[in-house]
């Protein structure tokens, strides 16, 4: 039976070999910085924080409807189906565009909001292609990852407020953290609940971020983990570390990448982030 392809866009944020070993596609995301468009991709990441650093604020918007179906075309040259798992639908219209480009391509094309970004997003692409390898059925992929997007856990680490208040991403909220920002000189951490992003909680400093996000993992039976980052490597990696030991488990086993536009636009540099998924009695295969 030809196989089940998993696509993806580039919010995913998963490193290039892990892509290619399992031939993920990936719609790319889009960076503006006033009338500059600027595509993500790997290759574009050094790119990116140059004109961050000196041009205006940046600004993203997710694949087109056009990106989406020459993503669906090329996968379905070699594949029977395809599972394409987008960015949180609550923050980005991703989710929306992959769903109109689906209709072309009637059942063969299946679209998952994965209710995350980054690598949360990343996590549950990963471990789709992983089952698809080894040839599980659509449906089968599918009901695995209704399972792990409940499953998932994600908390944030912000150096700074500015860039996710430009983004109106926590409008809500913003009033309260700048507030608090101003006066205790507080950073932030951000959950998703749902794939809405909310505030966790305030730090003072990036060790008790990553002491933070540690505590949180520690008591857990965890499954699958990642760390990703914005231009904060250091930290990303002390993380890591932290993490093996407290878990424990390999370092090599965290999927560790830093974050392209999706979070980058809206998280600012200095930021870093922590996904997992949790244990299930019986993990699917």
């Amino acid at each position: 039976m030809p196989p089940i392809a998993i696509v993806a866009d580039s919010g995913c944020d998963l490193p290039p070999a892990l892509a290619a070993k399992y031939q993920i596609q990936q719609a790319s995301l889009i960076a503006r910085f006033g009338e500059y468009e600027l595509r993500d991709s790997p290759d574009t990441r050094a790119e990116f924080w140059q004109r961050y650093d000196i041009s205006q604020p940046p600004q993203s918007s997710g694949p087109s409807v056009g990106d989406w179906a020459e993503v669906f075309t090329r996968a379905l040259q070699t594949a029977s189906e395809v599972i394409a798992i987008t960015i949180t639908s609550k923050h980005s219209g991703t989710y929306n565009a992959a769903m109109v480009a689906a209709q072309e391509f009637g059942d063969r094309v299946h679209v998952f909001d994965s209710w995350s970004l980054s690598l949360g997003e990343g996590l549950l692409t990963l471990k789709a292609a992983e089952m698809a390898a080894q040839g599980a059925a659509a449906q089968a992929i599918l009901s695995a990852l209704h399972d792990w997007r409940q499953r998932l856990r994600i908390i944030i680490f912000l150096d700074t407020v500015e860039a996710v208040q430009r983004g109106g991403r926590l409008a809500p909220l913003m009033v309260l953290i700048k507030r608090m920002s101003a006066i205790l000189s507080i950073k932030p951490l951000l959950n998703m609940e749902e794939g809405v992003l909310g505030l966790a909680g305030t730090v003072r400093t990036l060790k008790k971020g990553i002491a933070r996000a540690v505590a949180q993992i520690q008591d857990e039976n965890v499954w699958a983990v990642a760390v990703a980052h914005t231009r904060a490597s250091a930290a990303a990696n002390m993380l890591v570390a932290k993490v093996s030991a407290a878990i424990p488990c390999d370092p090599a086993d965290i999927l560790l990448a830093e974050a392209g536009p999706a979070l980058a636009v809206h998280a600012g540099p200095g930021a870093f982030g922590l996904a997992y998924i949790r244990a299930a009695e019986t993990v699917p295969s």
